[in-house]
């Protein structure tokens, strides 16, 4: 695929997790995706998710949210089979928390499909909000 094509499979993406569409993600994906979150510490907020947990990652997330998350890309560069991508996120918690976080995404393509997905953020602020609720995930 091109790079531009690339990085509309990688918007469709976006869309699809923000709207929580599950059926809508797995169509986007290999059936050995992997997503990874790339947080060093604390060590409880290392994930791996095959296709099955990151599918269901953002209606999980969204029962502890008033709203579900955006996720909002910016800038995309794509070269050969990668995506990569800075995105920003907004959330607001039923515990009053706000969720606002910056990212890098790496996103590997293979055959017209997302088949790896590295997010790193920061892990502070991903932990001071979401820590409370690791076992839900």
């Amino acid at each position: 695929m091109s790079a531009h094509s690339n990085k509309e499979l990688v918007k469709r993406y976006f869309d699809a997790v923000n709207a929580g569409d599950e059926q809508r993600i797995r169509s986007l994906v290999t059936d050995d995706f992997v997503f990874k979150s790339m947080y060093q510490n604390p060590p409880s907020m290392r994930m791996e998710w095959d296709i099955e947990g990151f599918a269901a990652a953002p209606r999980i997330m969204s029962s502890h949210m008033n709203k579900p998350i955006v996720l909002t890309p910016g800038t995309m560069t794509a070269e050969d089979d990668r995506v990569a991508v800075e995105a920003e996120s907004y959330g607001e918690m039923k515990n009053g928390k706000v969720y606002a976080n910056a990212y890098h995404f790496l996103f590997r393509i293979r055959d017209g499909k997302i088949a790896e997905v590295r997010e790193y953020s920061c892990s502070y602020t991903a932990y001071d909000v979401f820590g409370e609720y690791l076992e839900s995930f």
